[in-house]
């Protein structure tokens, strides 16, 4: 079964199509405007000499984006989970060197990715670990399906999400042979909302192209309230 991944090496037969009518056309003439703004930050990883440095040291925005074209144009260019089980690291080249990123985020406009964010300290996360077991195609349509799921605001309460984040997990010293993809939520205290996220989060991303519902990954609940628990990481 074709997965709805944008690597190559697991789309190769699959095309994408639309209508090619004169409505369309014009329509996408226009700026397509999201219900909200976002930002793509990374996460780069520290060099040993920095091991107490601060979280938000590491984090940087990178890009912002308001409408349809916007992200494909962003999207197109970045790269999909199955290219770290292929390459092991994402890296990016600046003046200085190659940096490695450890993680990529995509976070509603004016909200850091950060549990000390005001946004985000009340809120929690919704935690996916997925081995290579899975396959390069099905973790890609996993994370695709939350992304567009997330920006289109088709994901309900839409307005409870925050942001994600894809951890690289698969080396490094703290390695644990998985790809971790986190969903970021306001409101944890709000049960029967968070619920109903969770379960609305498991069916999107689940959904295949053929529109059949497979099996969502395992996931835990974390809260960002929590004595003593740790940052992201």
């Amino acid at each position: 079964m074709a997965c709805l991944s944008f690597n190559e090496n697991f789309n190769s037969n699959l095309k994408f199509m639309t209508d090619n009518s004169e409505e369309n056309d014009e329509m996408l003439k226009k700026d397509l405007p999201l219900r909200y703004n976002w930002s793509i930050w990374e996460q780069i990883m520290q060099s040993s000499d920095k091991a107490n440095a601060q979280y938000s040291d590491a984090t940087h925005k990178v890009a912002s984006f308001s409408t349809v074209q916007e992200f494909w144009k962003l999207w197109n260019h970045m790269p999909q989970p199955s290219e770290l089980l292929e390459q092991k690291r994402m890296v990016r080249e600046q003046p200085d060197g190659l940096h490695v990123i450890d993680a990529i985020m995509i976070f509603r406009e004016n909200i850091r990715p950060e549990w000390e964010d005001k946004w985000n300290a009340t809120g929690g996360h919704f935690q996916f670990q997925l081995k290579p077991t899975v396959g390069g195609g099905q973790v890609d349509e996993y994370w695709n399906n939350l992304v567009l799921g997330m920006i289109g605001a088709t994901i309900e309460p839409a307005g409870m999400i925050t942001g994600v984040r894809l951890v690289d997990k698969l080396s490094g010293p703290r390695a644990a042979n998985v790809i971790r993809i986190e969903v970021w939520f306001s409101n944890y205290d709000d049960t029967q909302a968070v619920n109903t996220l969770k379960k609305n989060i498991e069916k999107c991303m689940a959904t295949h192209l053929d529109g059949s519902v497979g099996t969502a990954p395992k996931n835990d609940t974390k809260a960002h309230s929590q004595p003593g628990g740790s940052k992201a990481h």
